[in-house]
C-alpha cells in the first residue's frame, strides 16, 4: 500500500520553514516515536538537510547510509520516496512503499490489503486534505473499469461535487450509512496501486463538473481570482496580502479574492481593488461555480489549486522553495492538470521574486488577449455586406 509518508515524516514544519530558512524536518519523537527506541543517525539529519536543500543525489546516498547504520527503515524509506516523487521517478517510490508495507508498522490511514480490486466492491475512503481528495479522485473512473463497483467515502465539503461528477457508483460522507464494501482504500494509495509513472498519470480534464453556475456578461472584462494564504498546515505557502495585492495595480484585470478564511480578514482591512466573492459557508461546489466565472486564478498552494485544474480552468500555482513533492523539480508545468503554471521561488522566502514574475506574465497575457480581441474587431469589420457584425 501506498504509507501515508506524510505520517511518517512529520505533519508540521519547523520554525526555520516558517522564518524563511532552510528547512530540516521535524526529529521523528515529534509525531509520535518513541525517543528511547529510535537509533538517531547524523547521517539521517543530514539528508534532511540535503533533501530540504534540493540536492537530491546526495540526500538519497545519506539516508541510504543512516538505515546501514540502523536509523528507522520507515522513516529512511519515506525519505527516499519523497526523493524519487519529486524527480518522477515514480517505480521507485512505490517500490520504497513496498518495502514500508512489508515491514508491517502500523498506519492509522493504510487500508489497501495489496490484493488486485477486479471484480471487487471497492470503497475509496478519504482521509488527508480537500487538495489530496480532488488530486487523486480522478483514480476512482479507472476503478470503475475494472472493479465490480466503487463507492466514495468523502469529506463533508467535497460530497455534493463528487456526487454531481459521476466518478463514483456511490458518493456518501462521514457518520452516513456505507454500502457493502469488499475492499477499502485510503484515497491517497490510489497511484500506487495503479502504479502510476510519470507517462501515464491520469491527467484528461475537467473530471470534476459543477453545473448550475450563472455565467458572466459579456462585458466583464478579464476576471482573474485570487489566494494568497493555504492552511496552517504550511504557513511557508503563505504570501503576505500585502505582496500579493501588488498585482492589483493592472488596470485591465479585474481581481476577485476567492480566500477563506482565516487569510480572508486581512481583506476588510485593505484597500485594494479585490471584490470578495467567497461563499463564506465553505461550499466546496460555489467555490467551483466561482472559479468558472474567472479567466484565471492565480493561487498559493492550496485546495482551490486542485479545484481549478481538475475543473480544466486556467490556474498559476505560486510555490515555496521547497515545494510539496507533487509539484516536483524546476518545472514551470504540472503532470496532473494540463491548464496549470507553477510559479516556484528561487530562494527560500522570495515571494517578491515569485510576483514579480507573475506580474509580469499576468501584464504580457492581458496584452495578448488585448491584441486577439482587437484583430477579431477589424476581421468583424471588414466582413462582406450585408454580414452580421
Amino acid at each position: 500500500m501506498l504509507r501515508n509518508i506524510t505520517w511518517i515524516i512529520g505533519l508540521s514544519r519547523s520554525r526555520a520553514q516558517i522564518e524563511g530558512k532552510p528547512w530540516v524536518r521535524e526529529r521523528p519523537w515529534s509525531v509520535g516515536y518513541a525517543k528511547d527506541n529510535v537509533n538517531f543517525s547524523h547521517h539521517f539529519v543530514v539528508a534532511e538537510q540535503l533533501l530540504g536543500e534540493r540536492r537530491i543525489e546526495e540526500a538519497l546516498a545519506e539516508f541510504d547510509f543512516a538505515e546501514r547504520e540502523g536509523h528507522d527503515p520507515d522513516l529512511c524509506s519515506a525519505g527516499r520516496w519523497t526523493c524519487m516523487m519529486l524527480t518522477g521517478r515514480f517505480e521507485a517510490a512505490w517500490r520504497e512503499s513496498d518495502l514500508i508495507a512489508k515491514r508491517g508498522k502500523p498506519d492509522p490511514h493504510s487500508f489497501w490489503d495489496g490484493q488486485p480490486c477486479y471484480g471487487r466492491r471497492v470503497l475509496i475512503r478519504c482521509l488527508h486534505g480537500l487538495g489530496d481528495t480532488i488530486q487523486f479522485v480522478r483514480y476512482a473512473s479507472l476503478l470503475r473499469g475494472i472493479a465490480a463497483s466503487v463507492s466514495i467515502e468523502a469529506q463533508p465539503l467535497l460530497k455534493e461535487l463528487l456526487g454531481l461528477s459521476g466518478l463514483a457508483d456511490h458518493v456518501f460522507t462521514w457518520n452516513e450509512p456505507e454500502p457493502a464494501w469488499d475492499q477499502q482504500i485510503e484515497i491517497i494509495e490510489l497511484p500506487r496501486v495503479f502504479r502510476t509513472t510519470l507517462g501515464s498519470i491520469p491527467a484528461r480534464v475537467p473530471y470534476l463538473f459543477a453545473p448550475g453556475g450563472p455565467g458572466c456578461a459579456a462585458d466583464s472584462g478579464f476576471r482573474v481570482g485570487l489566494v494568497w494564504c493555504s492552511s496552517a498546515y504550511d504557513p511557508a505557502r503563505n504570501i503576505p496580502l500585502e505582496l500579493a495585492g501588488q498585482l492589483c495595480s493592472l488596470a485591465e484585470v479585474q481581481f476577485h479574492s476567492l480566500q477563506a478564511d482565516p487569510g480572508r480578514a486581512g481583506l476588510q482591512r485593505c484597500v485594494l481593488p479585490i471584490q470578495d466573492v467567497y461563499d463564506p459557508s465553505g461550499s466546496v461546489i460555489a467555490a467551483a461555480r466561482s472559479l468558472q466565472k474567472m479567466d484565471l486564478l492565480i493561487t498559493v498552494d492550496t485546495m482551490m489549486a486542485h479545484l481549478a485544474g481538475a475543473l480544466a480552468r486556467p490556474v498559476w500555482t505560486l510555490l515555496p522553495y521547497q515545494a510539496d513533492w507533487r509539484w516536483m523539480l524546476d518545472r514551470d508545468d504540472s503532470p496532473w492538470y494540463p491548464t496549470m503554471r507553477l510559479f516556484r521561488q528561487t530562494s527560500s522566502g522570495d515571494w517578491q521574486g515569485v510576483i514579480d514574475r507573475v506580474r509580469n506574465e499576468l501584464e504580457r497575457h492581458c496584452q495578448t488577449v488585448a491584441g486577439l480581441a482587437d484583430v477579431s474587431t477589424v476581421e468583424r469589420g471588414s466582413a462582406a455586406p450585408g454580414s452580421v457584425k
